[in-house]
């Protein structure tokens, strides 16, 4: 529609006279009907606001449209209460003036612009899903809660405010509700897989590591095949402590997404599967990723010899730079018996907590010197 309108205009200015502004208005309000903001906002721009007769109430309801959809909260503040002003008595440039209140953070005003239209917004959801989080994010949490509840009623096929409940609950630390809630809601058939990843990682990150593991393992049975879903399954058991289990699932999405090889190679090394560890670190394509892994676990594997032997590979990697490597390297050559090696790389190090451990070090390899029979 957009493109017809503007191909007739086209058609009727070819004499290359300016068009009128409230013809430069109407093309702004159909571009930004249609969601061509950047357009509707090039045509606006043609507009004197300051024109006699012009429609002001539709000039700032455009404008302020247009700021709320290209991120410019502020503006669009300036131009829905502009047009408020100017006589404006459409509800929903309230509940536009409150979104973009909200993107600021300004609570309360969104709050009292939603108020201010009374029940004209009582039909639209999403006004009762913005009135909730204003008042949750004012510190008004059960009012928040009743508003869901309500709007629940109101709409009870739209599983929105029953998700957003979900979620309060578990910012509030209410982890039982929230996991019989979200049990309840997922058992649902309508339930998406997004759905279940959302609860399970929120309950993972609010410290509900055992309700999320439940939650997941169910969303497991629906959908074996999903990445996301042992990848998220892996951080709640991570999150609970049971690192082998969390090493095991992030071993087996590494097969089909190598990019998750140092993830899974530093898991089960800490799960204490050091071989098993080096041999996925071993199947990281990144030469630098590979090596600065591989330093630090043979080290935990006391292979000193073996991680003296990657010096020239570290120095391709330019991995000689990281003082960290450095002082692993020493430390390799110290226990492998050759010194000067070691204080080769001793003296590259400058980073103060590193130097005060290269200091003791070189104290140990002097007494060293003195009584090789001591450092057996």
């Amino acid at each position: 529609m957009a493109t017809l309108l503007l191909l007739v205009v086209l058609l009727a200015s070819a004499d290359g006279g300016k068009l009128p502004d409230a013809d430069y208005l109407k093309i702004a309000a159909i571009l930004a009907r249609d969601g061509e903001f950047e357009r509707a906002e090039a045509a606006l721009a043609q507009v004197d606001p300051a024109q006699p007769g012009l429609d002001l109430v539709q000039f700032h309801t455009v404008a302020g449209t247009i700021a709320l959809h290209r991120d410019r909260a502020e503006a669009a503040i300036e131009h829905f209460r502009a047009a408020l002003a100017a006589g404006s008595e459409e509800p929903l440039i309230r509940l536009y003036l409150a979104q973009a209140l909200s993107l600021r953070e300004r609570w309360h005003e969104a709050e009292l612009a939603l108020a201010e239209a009374g029940e004209a917004l009582a039909g639209i959801a999403s006004a009762h899903l913005l009135r909730a989080h204003a008042q949750w994010m004012s510190g008004r949490r059960q009012q928040a809660l009743d508003t869901l509840a309500a709007a629940a009623e109101r709409f009870p096929a739209n599983r929105a405010f029953a998700r957003r409940t979900i979620f309060y609950l578990i910012e509030a630390g209410l982890f039982a509700e929230a996991a019989a809630r979200g049990a309840e809601y997922l058992s649902q058939g309508e339930a998406t897989l997004e759905d279940h990843l959302a609860i399970g990682k929120a309950l993972t990150a609010a410290g509900s590591a055992d309700r999320a593991i439940a939650l997941l393992e169910r969303a497991r049975l629906r959908h074996p095949d999903s990445p996301a879903v042992d990848q998220a399954l892996a951080q709640a058991y991570l999150k609970r402590g049971a690192v082998r289990t969390a090493a095991e699932l992030t071993a087996a999405l590494a097969e089909r997404d190598p990019r998750l090889l140092p993830e899974a190679a530093e898991l089960m090394r800490r799960a204490g599967e050091r071989v098993r560890a080096l041999a996925l670190n071993a199947r990281i394509e990144d030469p630098a990723k590979r090596l600065k892994q591989r330093v630090g676990l043979l080290l935990e594997l006391k292979r000193y010899d073996q991680v003296a032997a990657l010096e020239p590979a570290l120095a391709r990697a330019g991995l000689l730079a990281d003082e960290d490597i450095r002082y692993a390297l020493a430390y390799a050559f110290f226990q492998a018996g050759d010194f000067a090696a070691a204080e080769r790389h001793l003296s590259a190090i400058t980073r103060p907590e590193l130097f005060r451990r290269a200091t003791e070090l070189r104290r140990i390899m002097g007494e060293c010197e003195q009584a090789r029979w001591t450092c057996g």
